[in-house]
């Protein structure tokens, strides 16, 4: 059993351990496959495991899951969350990270990103984000050791991408309120920047329009894609879908919870196809601005109808595995930058996760509301694989102009806030709203 290259005709890669149990006196772990469903899930005996990255993996998730320093390898019988025991037939518990984003200085539940020496802002996914000045001080209560592997990793990504959205001044050092107006550079829809709070400006992030896949994660194949055949370049959905998540304004007309499937490379279809609205781009003008209690926000510059589409929640695409170790340094830092791609987790575990604290869009920046104006949405257009999708915010309702957006960090509409609260950290709410929950939970 390998889980590496040259596999022979009866090795198989492991996707990882996910329990262990001993019977007889042997050892046995149990593996989930890679590229198999969790229901061919099979306990071998530990003389056929070979990886020992893998075992070491489930330690660490076990002793994280449980919160505690004992050897997970003592227990006759311990399984992880999110997976299948073929003994019994049945699912562990399902746990998921917040499936929201975090900001600079507000807590959500969902995705997030970093930043750079371009532009600087804190907003958090999956869970929500704090400022950067608090983000800086939290760096202080971890080890120097743990500070220095985590910076020489985030130098990494840093170096990986090419910086082609700068932020910089606006021409003649236009003014609003006598204040400095900021824009990022090389964008087709307009993102300026503006702070009359402070003197500050979001620079430690690279702006980016496009997922970036860090190793081991590989982007989606195209040859796996399902394609329609139809002729009809500007109405197809009409044609080619069962469902169309759009009406013939491109404005979304399913409910929250639905995927949306857009057409692909693979469709014989145009651009000009109305199931083609995501991967189209952002289309609204938007402005990142300072906020006096939550850090930085994002407002629109103009009127948004219900249904339009916002943004892409953009970032870094790692393996949920890295994102838990990343996610350890989060919590620490008082923010999380994290959105999992969980749309099938009833399914299968989620696999992978995007985090936007160092490679972001301006997603980033949305704050959570209780009384939130987005909604996020799975998105397929360039993945025929259920782990592996985009994340796109649309408009829960009409926006008015220089409204600022938000959604729900705590948003799931599958888990209600007692679930979430039992394991979760928490934060204060500053979003203000009449059903202001008070606390985010993540």
């Amino acid at each position: 059993m390998a889980d590496g290259k040259d596999l022979a005709e009866d090795e198989y890669i492991v996707a990882r351990i996910a329990g262990t149990k001993i019977e007889s006196g042997r050892r046995y772990y149990l593996i989930e496959w890679e590229g198999y469903d969790l229901k061919d899930n099979t306990w071998e005996d530990e003389s056929n495991v070979f990886s020992t990255e893998a075992i070491k993996e489930y330690k660490t998730a076990s002793k994280r899951q449980n919160k505690s320093s004992r050897n997970p390898l003592a227990s006759k019988k311990a399984l992880l969350h999110n997976t299948f025991d073929p003994d019994t037939g049945t699912y562990t518990k399902k746990m998921s990270r917040p499936t929201i984003i975090k900001k600079a200085e507000t807590v959500v539940v969902q995705t997030q990103k970093r930043q750079r020496d371009l532009i600087e802002t804190e907003t958090e996914s999956v869970t929500v984000s704090k400022p950067v000045k608090e983000a800086r001080i939290g760096m202080e209560n971890l080890s120097l050791e743990s500070k220095s592997i985590f910076d020489q990793k985030m130098d990494l990504v840093r170096q990986s991408v090419p910086v082609k959205y700068p932020i910089v001044r606006m021409a003649n050092h236009q003014l609003i309120n006598k204040r400095p107006v900021y824009y990022v550079k090389n964008l087709k829809s307009k993102v300026t920047l503006i702070n009359e709070v402070d003197d500050e400006i979001p620079t430690n992030f690279i702006y980016i329009d496009q997922l970036v896949y860090t190793d081991p994660v590989q982007p989606p194949d195209p040859d796996f894609l399902p394609g329609c055949d139809c002729s009809l370049s500007s109405d197809c959905s009409l044609a080619c879908h069962d469902v169309n998540a759009y009406d013939s304004n491109g404005r979304l007309i399913i409910h929250q919870g639905t995927a949306i499937y857009e057409c692909n490379q693979a469709c014989g279809c145009s651009t000009k196809c109305k199931n083609r609205v995501v991967q189209m781009g952002r289309k609204i003008p938007l402005q990142v601005f300072k906020t006096p209690a939550k850090g930085w926000g994002v407002r629109s510059t103009q009127f948004i109808p219900k249904g339009t589409f916002i943004e892409e929640y953009i970032g870094e695409v790692i393996k949920v595995e890295e994102g838990d170790a990343r996610g350890a340094i989060y919590d620490k830092l008082g923010c999380s930058y994290l959105f999992d791609m969980d749309f099938a987790q009833s399914e299968l575990a989620t696999k992978y996760v995007i985090d936007s604290y160092i490679l972001g869009n301006v997603s980033r920046f949305f704050n959570h509301s209780c009384s939130p104006n987005l909604e996020v949405y799975a998105v397929f257009y360039d993945s025929a694989d259920n782990q592996m999708h985009r994340l796109a915010f649309f408009a829960k309702r009409d926006i008015y102009k220089d409204e600022e957006l938000c959604f729900d960090y705590n948003g799931r509409i599958d888990v209600s806030v007692e679930e979430k609260s039992e394991d979760s950290a928490r934060y204060s709410c500053h979003c203000q709203a009449k059903d202001c929950r008070k606390w985010i939970y993540h």
